[in-house]
């Protein structure tokens, strides 16, 4: 049986790294009352393997109607940018007649169409701009209070000798750190979000869901 995190092969698709970034953009779909039939994301493994999807389906026999693209702005390891991870992306979809702004749309960058090919949307976590991952988009989902008392733990453990995370994985100790104070500790990240810990209505949730409905031509609301 497939992996049903990779089933979706639907008109609409949004290409998606991990099974974290999959189940998150399911529970924010739900969340703003988006139809499921209208878009499904689907789990590539990896950023490289994203990309490769994308470029399979462009020159498919069977081509999507609109392919969303979302991807960490966290490479190359060591030296994050968005502007190397935009590169990244024109490298690969340009030969295929797409054009490419000088740099990502604040709020959720939608290609100019190509005639006879998918529209093609792109979404750089966590916010088009600064260099980062889902977990660092997820953290503005949070109470800040939450979040800065997160981070004075994590540093009195760091002082205490008593974490080995490597420092590119700060983000996700941070959400997991302040995740575990809450009902119930453990709980995965994408229904943290319908459990509303992590609150949906915030700035950032909104500008995503709204990148998503202009995309893919869904209403979306809370």
């Amino acid at each position: 049986m497939a992996d049903s995190t990779q089933e979706y092969d639907g008109p609409r698709v949004l290409l998606v790294e991990g099974v974290t970034d999959f189940h998150v953009v399911k529970h924010l779909r739900n969340a703003y009352k988006m139809p499921e039939e209208t878009f499904g994301p689907y789990q590539c493994g990896n950023d490289e393997k994203v990309l490769a999807r994308a470029g399979a389906l462009i020159i498919g026999a069977v081509r999507p109607e609109v392919i969303g693209i979302m991807l960490d702005a966290d490479k190359p390891e060591g030296n994050p940018s968005v502007g190397a991870r935009w590169d990244s992306l024109k490298g690969k979809l340009e030969p295929h007649g797409y054009v490419f702004p000088d740099q990502p749309d604040a709020s959720g960058t939608i290609l100019p169409r190509v005639p006879g090919k998918p529209l093609v949307g792109i979404w750089l976590m966590p916010d088009n701009r600064e260099p980062g991952m889902l977990e660092d988009f997820l953290l503005g989902m949070a109470p800040q209070a939450g979040v800065e008392t997160a981070e004075k733990c994590i540093a009195i453990a760091k002082d205490e000798g008593v974490t080995s995370f490597k420092d590119v994985q700060y983000s996700k100790a941070r959400i997991h750190t302040y995740l575990a104070w809450q009902d119930e500790p453990g709980r995965p990240l994408g229904l943290s979000i319908t459990c509303r810990v992590l609150q949906p209505g915030t700035e950032s949730a909104r500008a995503f869901a709204d990148w998503l409905a202009r995309l893919f031509g869904v209403p979306a609301a809370l």
